[in-house]
């Protein structure tokens, strides 16, 4: 008598490339921000970030952890990381910072 057994065990499921936060979420260009988040891959490749669609320097990459430099000619709008033709979500970055300055009269 042969007992043949399987266990089922769930399929890896696979984590969303997505930006949880950004440090600073504001800058001017040649600014360096840090993007924090999951699924980016382990190296650069050909992944890229852009800033309301120009590119950014990319001057460290992890898969969890991005580090870019705010490009000339950027706007404000949303941060993306592309990898394989997927884009993460978008995180609102404003270009420059704005500070509210109270005038006492």
């Amino acid at each position: 008598m042969f007992l043949i057994g399987c266990t089922k065990t769930p399929a890896p499921t696979s984590v969303p490339l997505s930006i949880t936060n950004i440090n600073p979420n504001c800058g001017a260009p040649g600014a360096t921000i840090i993007i924090t988040g999951t699924s980016f891959g382990d190296t650069q490749g050909s992944s890229v970030v852009t800033f309301n669609g120009v590119p950014a320097v990319v001057t460290s990459w992890s898969n969890t952890q991005i580090s870019a430099l705010v490009p000339n000619g950027a706007i404000t709008g949303n941060v993306l990381v592309t990898v394989n033709g997927v884009n993460s979500n978008g995180i609102w970055f404003t270009i420059p910072c704005y500070t509210h300055v109270a005038h006492i009269i």
